[in-house]
């Protein structure tokens, strides 16, 4: 029937560009997000330092915590369509990369919301210890991404996902391979925990690679269909 048949069109239609939709969300959000706040002092600076910048920041720090929760939405949308496409070992790997990774996220959100709560009560040990937890969410954060670029790698090279997707997934992952060098890195460097390479370079290349794993899930494939 030509109706049916038409309407099953629009319905793959709309099916191949809800991924797509939910990367530009996620990218918009967690872009904005990124933009919105100074980092937090690093771990050179001393408790006060952090005080000051949470109370001259705090209503900004917590509209950054709601555009990552709804970001993450939007991330998780992205994550179950590529899935989809992902079949043997490489799709465990995958899931539970995917799944330290959202987890990860939400805890350095608590603790960054938190922080944001009663500023003005805020004491300096406490502001020290909170945010050396939420300095080491990047640095670790690294090894979940690793586990999430490879499979997309391992899958495009399979021509489930388009060429230049595996180039980007490539370099994400050697680029969060070297940045897990942050976890030793020395106070005040490029390379410190929480520092400019983990805040800019990698969280740059988080949004970037995971906004183009939600258009190429959009595009036709040949070979995307997997039983």
């Amino acid at each position: 029937m030509p109706a049916v048949d038409n309407w099953r069109a629009y319905d793959d239609v709309v099916d191949r560009r809800v991924p797509m939709i939910a990367g530009i969300a996620f990218a918009v959000l967690y872009g904005a997000a990124l933009l919105m706040v100074p980092t937090l002092p690093g771990i050179d600076k001393p408790g006060s330092d952090i005080v000051a910048h949470v109370r001259e920041h705090a209503g900004a720090m917590r509209i950054q915590t709601l555009l990552v929760t709804f970001g993450s939405l939007a991330l998780v949308v992205v994550l179950g369509y590529a899935r989809d496409r992902l079949t043997g070992p490489s799709a465990h790997v995958f899931t539970i990369g995917s799944a330290v990774m959202v987890v990860q996220v939400g805890i350095a959100m608590w603790f960054t919301g938190g922080l944001a709560l009663h500023p003005d009560e805020l004491g300096s040990a406490t502001a020290r210890t909170l945010t050396d937890i939420v300095t080491m969410w990047g640095p670790i954060l690294t090894a979940a991404d690793i586990m999430v670029a490879i499979p997309i790698l391992v899958a495009a090279n399979a021509d489930r996902f388009p060429r230049w997707l595996a180039i980007l997934a490539a370099v994400f992952a050697v680029e969060q391979l070297i940045e897990t060098i942050t976890i030793i890195g020395p106070p005040g460097s490029f390379i410190s925990p929480g520092g400019p390479m983990n805040s800019y370079l990698g969280g740059s290349l988080f949004i970037v690679f995971f906004l183009a794993l939600g258009v190429a899930l959009s595009m036709q494939h040949p070979a995307s269909e997997v039983v």
